[in-house]
């Protein structure tokens, strides 16, 4: 005696009766989706997004290649600046000490080789101390924008 309602078949879940398939055999569920289908965008369904994060990126792309070229240019100005203002207090430490004399070849050892033709002056003021400007063109990796700025730093030494 079968112990299944159907008279000893085995009861399916979808309603279709259960059929006993041998080892390699596989059920017809539509078509196949094989490795190729889904190594190469196979979500069923998506078919109509394909290649929209692409276009998204390419969108944004040059927008955050411009913040990465004006985030090194302000870092180089930056550093630029600071440089600049070490070199003029050194010649200005100088100048204080020494009168003038080596104040601007100071200011020029101090500053790094990749500012070698920063401009650098030194003098009186008008407090009975002395001076030391250096002046040199703002360092713009590209070049092409057209911008002529000139980061300068002042230095005074009262003399003592």
């Amino acid at each position: 005696m079968s112990t299944y309602p159907t008279g000893g078949h085995r009861p399916s879940r979808n309603g279709r009766p259960y059929v006993r398939r041998g080892a390699g055999q596989r059920r017809d569920t539509g078509p196949r989706r094989g490795p190729r289908r889904l190594l190469f965008g196979g979500r069923p369904g998506r078919d109509g997004d394909r290649g929209g994060p692409l276009l998204e990126f390419a969108a944004i792309f040059p927008v955050l290649l411009m913040v990465a070229v004006l985030a090194i240019e302000a870092f180089l100005a930056f550093v630029a600046a600071e440089r600049l203002e070490s070199a003029a207090r050194a010649g200005a430490r100088v100048a204080g000490t020494e009168r003038l004399e080596g104040a601007e070849a100071a200011a020029r050892h101090a500053l790094p080789s990749w500012l070698d033709e920063a401009a650098v002056t030194s003098g009186g003021n008008d407090h009975g101390g002395f001076y030391v400007e250096v002046s040199y063109p703002l360092p713009i990796v590209f070049s092409s924008v057209g911008l002529d700025l000139t980061l300068t730093r002042r230095v005074e030494m009262p003399d003592v």
